[in-house]
């Protein structure tokens, strides 16, 4: 199980510390592949500060931008997109391994956004999550229940990924 392999041998020792943190490489490819799978925005928008061009590409025509226009950029699509991800539904944290991930075309995974109006607090954000799953995982088992959606299904009216429903899991108090 993912859980499990994230967090071996690991649990106990852990002692949330920062360096200790950030050296649980495997639940990185976790948390990536699920920044992949669920980007907390499904889209986002550009404006476009001077004219450009962008040519022909085999069948697609040539495309024309002029300053101001305003450029959408379809982040779940891009992440879910069979060219940057090969079998793009299924959760696979080994994209993310240091043996994988140079096959990650540049700027074809962008959770927060990218350039300069990229999220300020990406860091944050993904040191937040690792220290609340380092947390769970070394006080409870967490359990798949009859509440919980699998294949999980994604609300069709949020901005963010939401699964329809809620999210639903067990807790299970570890012995120590």
């Amino acid at each position: 199980m993912v859980g499990k392999k994230a967090f071996q041998k690991s649990i106990p020792t852990v002692n949330r510390q920062y360096e200790e943190v950030i050296a649980l490489k495997y639940l990185d490819m976790v948390i990536s592949e699920t920044l992949r799978m669920y980007p907390p925005a499904s889209a986002m928008d550009r404006v476009c500060v001077k004219p450009y061009w962008i040519p022909p590409s085999g069948n697609q025509p040539g495309m024309a931008f002029r300053e101001g226009d305003i450029l959408e950029i379809p982040i779940f699509g891009l992440h879910r997109d069979e060219e940057y991800f090969p079998e793009p539904d299924k959760f696979d944290p080994e994209r993310f391994s240091n043996e994988n991930k140079h096959k990650i075309k540049p700027f074809s995974f962008i959770p927060f956004g990218i350039g300069p109006r990229s999220c300020i607090g990406n860091r944050f954000a993904l040191m937040e999550s690792k220290v609340v799953l380092v947390y769970l995982m070394s006080r409870f088992n967490l359990k798949v229940v009859d509440k919980t959606p699998i294949p999980v299904r994604l609300s069709k009216n949020n901005a963010g990924p939401e699964p329809e429903g809620g999210f639903w899991l067990g807790l299970e108090l570890r012995g120590h």
